[in-house]
């Protein structure tokens, strides 16, 4: 699918997105919002369970939301709120198990069983209530995806949505609904996980040098605002789409990981007024695919860059004066 020059905004259309408490799926329920979409979004677990930076999350989502609790993927909790919803046009499956992705022995299979539970009888009560799209959260690391050599999917985690995105292809068909797939490379903004930007902003704040410890790996950096604008562009025209399936591949700045580092440091340094600097390892060990990328340049364009960088490097001061960054 090529993306769109334009976006139109929908008339009083009504999204159920799973996932919305996940670094991604905050910022996607945003996007939506802005779009003029009506978010509905079912969380798993109760509202006192969250905290830290996921509570955060869920309080920014419930501003743009309507945030529902303890509703699991295939509940009867949630299929009794779809058959009470009122109607809806989408649903949005960006919730995914992650526990562990990075670790060689995370089971693709038990991944895939988490992923689907339930799935059938959500894709008929969203059918019921006049859904005509499902679009579900895919990633790099799928066969078929991120650009590389690799004829399969790449890594464990890979191979669970590699699976789900087949299971899901299957079924949305059976049910009589359009499928479409949008695929996430390497994302990075505000509320994001305990990761890569933890470790250079943690490090500058001390008064270190983060070492980059695999700055080789060439990924597809995609802001989070231009993701959400991104993702709200491509489920607007998917809805106007006559297509059965659909993909779209959102691509941001591509890069070697240690350039990346590289540009947040001297954007945190133009804002912190810190002397920013990194450290490039000699990687020598390729745990992982040397590229992963998109292809689609053209989705989310005209973002303010400027005020993203001001509110990710802002989020970090943040945390770091309230203790939450130690």
């Amino acid at each position: 699918m090529r993306p769109m020059r334009t976006t139109a905004k929908p008339m009083a259309t009504r999204i159920l997105l799973t996932g919305g408490s996940s670094f991604t799926g905050v910022w996607i329920a945003e996007g939506l919002a802005a779009a003029g979409f009506e978010v509905i979004a079912p969380l798993l677990r109760e509202r006192s369970a969250y905290e830290g930076v996921r509570l955060d999350r869920v309080q920014r989502l419930e501003r743009c939301a309507r945030v529902t609790f303890n509703r699991p993927f295939g509940s009867e909790a949630l299929l009794a709120d779809i058959r009470a919803s009122g109607g809806l046009d989408v649903l949005a499956h960006h919730a995914a198990h992650i526990t562990g992705y990075r670790d060689p022995g995370f089971d693709p299979v038990d991944a895939l069983a988490r992923n689907t539970a339930g799935a059938g009888a959500v894709l008929e009560a969203v059918r019921e209530a006049g859904a005509r799209l499902v679009v579900l959260t895919g990633s790099v690391f799928e066969a078929g995806e991120g650009g590389g050599d690799e004829p399969g999917a790449v890594t464990p985690y890979g191979l669970s949505k590699t699976l789900t995105s087949a299971a899901f292809d299957y079924w949305t068909r059976a049910a009589g609904l359009r499928f479409g797939r949008f695929v996430i490379p390497s994302p990075y903004g505000a509320l994001e996980e305990r990761r890569f930007g933890w470790h250079l902003f943690r490090s500058w704040f001390a008064g270190e040098t983060p070492l980059v410890r695999t700055p080789l790996y060439v990924r597809d950096h995609l802001a989070a605002a231009r993701l959400a604008k991104a993702y709200a562009e491509y489920v607007v025209q998917a809805l106007g789409s006559e297509a059965q399936t659909s993909v779209a591949r959102p691509s941001g700045w591509i890069a070697p990981q240690g350039e990346f580092a590289q540009r947040v440091a001297a954007q945190a340094a133009r804002r912190l007024g810190l002397d920013c600097r990194v450290e490039l390892a000699a990687q020598a060990v390729f745990e992982e695919p040397l590229v992963r990328v998109n292809d689609q340049s053209g989705w989310g364009a005209n973002w303010d860059e400027d005020a993203f960088w001001d509110d990710y490097v802002a989020w970090y001061a943040g945390l770091h004066q309230s203790g939450a960054l130690d």
